[in-house]
Parts: structure tokens; sequence; C-alpha cells
């Protein structure tokens, strides 16, 4: 009887752990091929955040021979970056726990996509 209890206790936590590997690999699917909400920030070396994008429905893609992921921008280009970086799939228009979630809030993200840097180094205008 102690051993039927064990076994079921183990095989009930295999399940979850199953089901919650099938969720993530649904929603990472899903994400890739019919776009989700996401937010990237870029970091430089000194660990300060570089860029910063916000993108509603769009599918970011990773680079099969290299750490760096892809999307195509509502400008039509296509944006590839690589190095230090994250990102946030943001689930139900839940973007301030996104932003929280990579220490920025949505103003501070704007504001560091809209950058522009100096052609001689890191100066900032």
């Amino acid at each position: 009887m102690k051993n039927a209890f064990l076994l079921l206790t183990i095989l009930a936590v295999i399940c979850l752990q199953a089901c919650a590997g099938f969720e993530r690999g649904c929603s990472s699917s899903c994400a890739d091929s019919l776009g989700a909400d996401w937010i990237v920030v870029q970091y430089n070396m000194s660990g300060d955040p570089y860029r910063c994008w916000v993108l509603e429905s769009v599918s970011i893609s990773n680079e099969a021979q290299s750490d760096g992921i892809y999307w195509l921008a509502s400008s039509g280009n296509l944006v590839h970056i690589s190095g230090t970086y994250n990102r946030v799939q943001v689930e139900g228009e839940k973007w301030n726990q996104g932003f929280a979630e990579v220490g920025l809030t949505r103003e501070s993200c704007e504001a560091i996509h809209a950058r522009v840097y100096s052609v001689e180094g890191s100066n900032y205008q």
C-alpha cells in the first residue's frame, strides 16, 4: 500500500512537470508561428540597457548557428541582435509586469530606444 502511494505520488509529480513543459513549449511555438507581444532589451558591455523594443504581435526567431534573435519590424526592416539581451513574452496585456521582469518601465524602454549615439563613441545625444 505504501509503495503504491509513493508510486502514484511520483507519477503525479512527473505529470505536473510534463504539463508545465508542454505549456511552455506550446506558448513558444505559437509565439514563433503566430507572433506575440514582447519586450526586448539589449545591453552594452557594462551591463547597461543599450537598446529596448516594445513589440506587439511580432514573431521572434532564434538564429540557428548563433546566440542571436531576429524579427521583422513594423518598418519592414529585419532586426537582428546578438550578445547580451533579455526578452519577455507579454501575456494578456500584462505590460507592467513584463517591464518589471527586465527592471524597466515602458517610459524608460521608449527613452532607451529613442537614444541617438554619436559616431565617435558612446556619447548620448
